[in-house]
């Protein structure tokens, strides 16, 4: 039985669970970054040895994960890292009232917001926050200038399990304002946060903490290394696969790191940090023994890799058939012998209470408004992407996007010179096949509205080497436009040869001293994922054309949309 009680702002959650062992043995379940995703998505795994067409994740089978771990063993917390939504047609249609209700359906003992709750503002969220009742951590979040939401934030929820007592501290990426759109909310520092809160549950007899995070995996290995007292962190935010790299390499799969990642702490204890990669395509578990003195004796666990029993491959003709007889079998097989992956099915209450939003987002989901000539492939900077596909020069997609929104204001009469915008601002590439209007909205699902920016040649330079600086969803990507990233260069240095293309297509060098017309996302225009520069330009206007339109127009003109002849981006790696 669990039972929540109110003490100040503090959520006091009180799980009754059977055992007397001296020794806390905790499982904790995680998933993290699962935006909205409530179906599944499809994916690719390496099985029998052949590629093959998967579908990964959806709440209906996280349920039913849940549900087993849950009925074989005693003591288990589930927890959400942040970044429930924002990424499917889910959260466009209905809001966040599913991904909301699905959280408490499915029990989940607390969550921390991460930065994309906050994507339409703080007063949008404080309502979207009134469909959960279980605790939402914030222990780094002030955000008294919106008491609504405020309510509804608490720094740490105390689990107890038949008398042992965890404490679990949230933490949202202090760089939020930069990523979303909070508003008045204010975000501090948060290892000072964190140092502040472990001592004060440790003042209140507290030994087990667990820092449950929404700051990415390398913020979190520093926390672990610098925060004394810290037992476990469970985190989020960089979508980072952990995991056996043997077991995901035989799936076709390539990690960031073991599972756990072991790092040690301030206080001289390994902490184990973990984190379940994206869009609830894994329910991740780690295994805790805690002494009496509250040490983490024992960690060990694995993510589980949610499969679907659906397979296909591409046949001789190159169009997906589903696989029947000896090959289904081989291929049920080769997911059975996996140590991290696992055929589950739905959970039925589940899948029966998401089927009637499914219906409300099924009519956008279904319109064909062209075709992808071949894969393109998203990746937000040049490299090697987790399915071991070489892009030196960066994402086939988004300079696609980019040159939908060139494209969207040439007509208008007041063209722009260039398009920038975030490699985080296009969230997955498109197989080849059709594209439809619901894909669109997928890939572009943050509502942002065209700017136009009147920049010097040297603040685009500017906005370039912040982009380059911070990599990861700040990378940028261009149109009309073209720029060679040198890694092996200073930080404010990297980016040279910075050139744009004039009405007849001829590349001219960019002038410091030229006002150039700059379409951007609304994001970038005020600021997010640190173009300050582009914040300070004076002259803007924001044409209200929507991001996921531009890119709707431009298929729908063209019908089949190509790989570009060029990225835009010469990417030179760090040595």
């Amino acid at each position: 039985m669990r039972t929540i009680t109110h003490v100040g702002l503090i959520l006091l959650l009180v799980l009754a669970l059977a055992g007397t062992a001296p020794a806390l043995e905790l499982t904790v379940l995680h998933v993290n970054d699962s935006h909205s995703w409530l179906d599944g998505t499809g994916d690719t795994l390496t099985l029998d040895g052949q590629p093959t067409s998967v579908r990964l994740g959806g709440w209906s089978r996280l349920a039913r994960a849940v549900s087993d771990v849950r009925a074989a063993k005693g003591s288990v917390a589930l927890l959400h890292a942040g970044d429930a939504v924002q990424g499917d047609l889910y959260f466009m249609k209905f809001g966040g009232r599913p991904e909301m209700e699905l959280l408490d359906r499915l029990g989940f003992d607390a969550m921390t917001l991460g930065n994309h709750e906050f994507d339409r503002g703080s007063a949008f969220l404080a309502e979207m926050l009134e469909y959960a009742s279980l605790p939402m951590l914030g222990a780094n979040i002030d955000a008294s200038a919106v008491p609504q939401l405020a309510r509804r934030i608490t720094p740490y929820v105390l689990l107890e399990f038949d008398g042992d007592t965890v404490g679990v501290i949230g933490l949202t990426a202090s760089d939020t304002p930069a990523l979303s759109t909070p508003g008045p909310v204010r975000f501090s520092d948060e290892a000072a946060v964190a140092r502040q809160r472990v001592a004060e549950l440790e003042a209140r007899g507290v030994n087990k903490i667990i820092l449950l995070t929404h700051v990415g995996l390398a913020r979190d290995m520093e926390l672990a290394a610098t925060v004394p007292g810290v037992d476990l962190i469970v985190g989020g935010h960089s979508h980072s696969l952990l995991a056996d790299p043997a077991a995901m390499k035989a799936l076709g799969k390539t990690v960031d790191a073991d599972y756990p990642v072991m790092v040690r702490g301030a206080d001289g204890h390994d902490v184990p940090v973990v984190t379940a990669w994206k869009w609830s395509h894994v329910l991740g578990r780690i295994d805790v023994t805690f002494d009496d003195a509250g040490r983490v004796t024992a960690a060990q666990g694995s993510p589980l890799l949610l499969v679907a029993d659906e397979f296909s491959r591409k046949d001789g003709n190159g169009a997906r058939v589903p696989l029947t007889g000896a090959d289904r079998e081989a291929a049920l097989a080769a997911v059975a012998a996996s140590p991290v992956a696992a055929v589950v099915s739905e959970d039925t209450p589940t899948a029966a209470y998401i089927a009637p939003f499914n219906a409300g987002v099924a009519s956008m989901r279904r319109q064909v408004i062209g075709l992808a000539q071949a894969n393109l492939p998203h990746i937000r900077v040049p490299g090697t992407d987790e399915s071991g596909l070489n892009l030196p020069h960066g994402s086939l997609l988004a300079p696609l996007v980019a040159r939908s929104m060139l494209d969207r204001l040439a007509g208008t009469g007041s063209p722009a010179d260039m398009a920038l915008l975030n490699a985080g601002a296009v969230r997955h590439g498109l197989d080849q096949g059709d594209i439809t209007v619901g894909m669109a909205y997928t890939l572009i699902p943050f509502n942002n509205t065209l700017f136009v920016l009147e920049m010097t040649g040297g603040q685009i330079r500017q906005a370039l080497e912040t982009g380059v600086d911070r990599g990861d969803g700040a990378f940028p990507y261009v149109a009309g436009a073209r720029y060679v990233a040198d890694m092996t260069k200073r930080p404010g240095q990297r980016v040279r040869d910075v050139a744009v293309a004039g009405p007849d297509g001829v590349f001219a060098p960019l002038d410091p001293a030229r006002v150039y017309r700059v379409v951007t996302y609304s994001f970038l225009a005020n600021g997010g994922d640190g173009y300050t520069v582009m914040n300070e330009v004076a002259n803007r206007t924001d044409t209200g054309f929507m991001d996921a339109q531009a890119f709707i127009d431009l298929v729908t003109r063209v019908k089949t949309l190509a790989p570009p002849k060029s990225t835009g981006v010469t990417y030179i790696p760090a040595r």
